[in-house]
Order: structure tokens, then sequence, then C-alpha cells
């Protein structure tokens, strides 16, 4: 081929469908990847709802709102349906090469699509958290229905792009995910970005030790385990709990803060565009969850030199933190050892310092660029 030819070959395009109400980690690695996915051009399908993801993105985006697209919890068929026709609607203008499916959602309705369609692009998935850890956060097993609909996804995707070797053990286990088709890029973060913006002041003075936590206010984050936990803690040096996000049970975990009789010593931001500014004035940052996909927070706080807390949960945790010198790692729901961590890096300097250091040289393993180009590697070799 000539270079000329070369020159003017068009770019391989990717339609993202990102089905979501709300900006967190799984968002906030799509817009990297948006930003610095090469050579490939973007098209992004989404919701309204985070449509401040991609403001500043020169590209284009659609919305499922548009299409009459209104919950991806719903499992009906005429929502599924629905769906399905937006993305379909979407690449009869666009002609992606590839449709990137994020999450199990998005994942269902891509598959859905291009079967019913007959489309020429090819299918593939991202799963971004441990399934089986999901179901059992909220006390029960998948249906049926939800084992067949994942099966019937993994099957017919022609690539899963997972973020932990956990997460892809479970599909392969657990849902009949063909291990070939299992590709582990590990989540990146710009590390630059993130120390840039927790330079930023907050309205707050610190006359005391603080613990941070910055996550969706879900149940999978195990919050009781965490305020009991704070309430040794409290009991015993004086310090406060810094909790950032927003969620479902943000009543429930006000009503437990003052049950614990905690409400002087925990602070609510509620949810915050830059949580880094309040990472990085923490003296510990904790992730008290019963699953993760990845955990993303994890590596932006070492990177800004917070030691780090964290339930050695399925999946992800453990392929982040070197026990005892980037972190600390504690059985899921255990008060007294997540109390314990805490207390121990706040009464002994060289145990934080160490844990610091540790942190902030393994934060360096997991920058975006790296993700961006595994990324890349992997969806040419799908074409």
């Amino acid at each position: 081929i000539s270079i000329t030819a070369w020159m003017l070959k068009p770019m391989p395009r990717v339609l993202f469908v990102l089905p979501s109400f709300a900006i967190g980690g799984a968002e906030t690695k799509i817009r990297n990847l948006l930003m610095s996915l090469a050579p490939f051009e973007k098209i992004l399908l989404t919701n309204k709802a985070v449509s401040g993801l991609c403001s500043d993105l020169e590209m284009p985006v659609y919305y499922f709102d548009d299409y009459m697209s209104v919950s991806a919890d719903i499992l009906s068929p005429k929502n599924i349906w629905a769906y399905a026709k937006a993305i379909r609607e979407v690449a009869k203008s666009e002609i992606p090469d590839i449709i990137l499916g994020v999450m199990h959602s998005g994942g269902l309705f891509v598959t859905v699509a291009h079967d019913i369609f007959f489309m020429n692009a090819h299918p593939v998935i991202t799963i971004e958290g441990n399934i089986t850890g999901y179901f059992e956060s909220i006390g029960r097993r998948p249906s049926r229905k939800e084992i067949l609909i994942l099966r019937y996804c993994f099957k017919r995707a022609r690539g899963i792009i997972v973020p932990s070797e956990g997460v892809g053990e479970d599909l392969i286990a657990n849902y009949g995910a063909n291990h070939e088709k299992v590709q582990t890029i590990y989540n990146g973060i710009d590390i630059e970005r993130v120390r840039a913006l927790s330079e930023e002041e907050i309205p707050y003075n610190k006359a005391c030790p603080w613990i941070v936590t910055a996550c969706r206010l879900s149940r999978g984050k195990d919050f009781p385990t965490l305020l009991r936990a704070f309430k040794i803690v409290r009991d015993t040096i004086d310090a406060k709990l810094f909790i950032v996000g927003d969620g479902e049970l943000s009543e429930e975990i006000r009503r437990l803060t003052l049950e614990l009789k905690l409400n002087e010593d925990v602070v609510m931001t509620g949810f915050e565009r830059n949580p880094f500014k309040f990472i990085s004035k923490g003296d510990v940052f904790v992730l008290s969850s019963l699953h993760e996909g990845f955990g993303n927070v994890i590596i932006e706080a070492m990177a800004l030199g917070v030691p780090v807390v964290c339930t050695d949960c399925p999946s992800g945790p453990r392929e982040i933190i070197k026990n005892g010198s980037s972190g600390i790692l504690v059985p899921i729901g255990d008060v007294q050892r997540l109390s314990d961590a805490c207390l121990s890096i706040l009464k002994y300097r060289d145990l934080k310092e160490r844990l610091k250091y540790g942190g902030l040289e393994r934060a360096e393993d997991f920058s975006f660029l790296k993700m961006s180009r595994q990324y890349s590697d992997y969806l040419m070799s799908v074409l």
C-alpha cells in the first residue's frame, strides 16, 4: 500500500454504548478512553443525566433519552427492544466498526441489537464489576432469567474486556464466558490531573486526623461496617470521617450516624465533581466494599500519597494493593480489623510513611495512557 493511500485510509470507528444515570468510576474510565483512545474515531451513545461527562469532548454524542429509552434496569422485551433500536439508529448514521457495550446493560443492548438487526460492527463488552459479588451484597443469587441473559451476552460478544483477573475468573466460572474471549485490561487514571485537582481548597479547618472515603453511597460499599469501625477509632482518638459522594443510601447512612452518636464527627459532603480535594487532605483513605470490579479510587488515593485501607473483596483490591507495603487489606465486614488498621496508620508514623511512598510507587503502574494503549491494541486485534 502506498504512503498516500495509507494516509487517506479512514480511521476505524468505535461506538461507545454507555447506559448510565450517574457519573462514577466506570463513567470516568470511559471518559479517559474517549479522550485518549487511538487510532480510532469515537462516537458516544449515553444518557443525558451524564452529559457533563463529555461536554468538552469533540465527537458525535447521542442520547438514549431521544429514542424513548428510559431505564436500563428494566429487562422487559419492550425496553430491551427500545435500547437495541436506538443503537441501530445511531449505527446507521455513524457506521462504526466496533460497538463497545459498557457494563452488563450496555453489553446486553449491544448484543441484542447486533443479532436482531444483523449489524456488521463487531460487538465487544466491558464488564466493570464482580457480578457474583454484587448479587451476594444484595443477599440473593441471580435469577434464572438473569443468568440466561448474561450467558447470552458473553456467548454473542466478539470480545469481553474486564478490569481485573478476578472479574474475568468470575465470568468464566459462573456465567459461561469463554476464556479465549476474556481480556484483562487494568483501569488507569490520569495521575497528573488527579494531583492538580487535589490542590483545590475545601471549606473545612483541620484540627484532628481525617479518615476519608469517596464512592457511591450504595449497599455494596458496606457503610455499616465503616461507621462502626470509625466509632472505635473516634472513641480512641479525636478524628473525623469524611464521606464524599451521593447515592441511594444517603439517608440510611445519616440515620446510622445518629444512632451511633457520630453526627458531630462525620461529614457527608454529597456529590463532588472534584473528590480529590478531599481525599488529598485525609490521613487515611478507606474503602469498605463488599465487592469491586477494580477500585479506581484506590489508585487515586495512592497517587495523592494517602495511605489506603481496603477490604479484601472480590475483585480488584488484592491485584492493586501489596498488603503492608502499598496499603492494608482487611477481611470483608470485619469492624475490629478495619478500625485497627486505621488506628495503626494514625498512631505509627513509620507505617504511615511506608504506605504513603509504597502507594505512590504502585500508582505509577496504572496510568490511563497505558490502559488506552492496551484497549487500542485489543480493539485492533478484534478488527
